[in-house]
């Protein structure tokens, strides 16, 4: 899957809900974030995990970010920023583990997030890229697996 957004936030979200899910993709930037989304209730409530490699413009250290979405108003879970980081333009492979409030985050198959958050127990699953004008955001999404 390629994604190119200028317009802001786009997300691709499965029509299937699910509860406790295994959701797991190679992911790859060179210019903004390669995200994944689950229990998405809808565009404005869910959870959003970021993907900015090292070198993206604005964030030179890069970052995997758990990120709690509720009427539209974001709220940091947790954050990796740390060696196991790649530069724009290389893939990577992210999973995300949600079995009832536990959410676990993997990078190239390394437990580097942890979080408990009971406020979403089921919703879609999906990709999402964020870019505008100058700071355009193309993103590829491959390896897709979920269970």
């Amino acid at each position: 899957i390629e994604a190119h957004t200028i317009d802001g936030d786009s997300i691709l979200a499965s029509s299937k809900k699910y509860g406790d899910v295994t959701f797991s993709a190679t992911v790859g930037t060179p210019n903004k974030e390669a995200s994944l989304v689950f229990r998405m209730q809808d565009a404005a409530n869910g959870y959003i995990l970021n993907f900015v490699p090292v070198d993206s413009p604005g964030e030179p250290n890069g970052f995997v970010r758990l990120r709690k979405r509720l009427a539209n108003d974001e709220t940091t879970l947790a954050t990796y920023q740390g060696p196991r980081l790649v530069a724009a333009g290389k893939s990577a492979k992210i999973k995300v583990v949600a079995k009832g409030s536990s959410i676990q985050v993997f990078l190239n198959g390394a437990n580097v997030l942890r979080a408990h958050d009971t406020t979403f127990t089921n919703g879609s699953i999906g990709f999402r890229v964020y870019g505008w004008g100058d700071y355009p955001c193309d993103a590829t999404f491959s390896d897709v697996t979920f269970y």
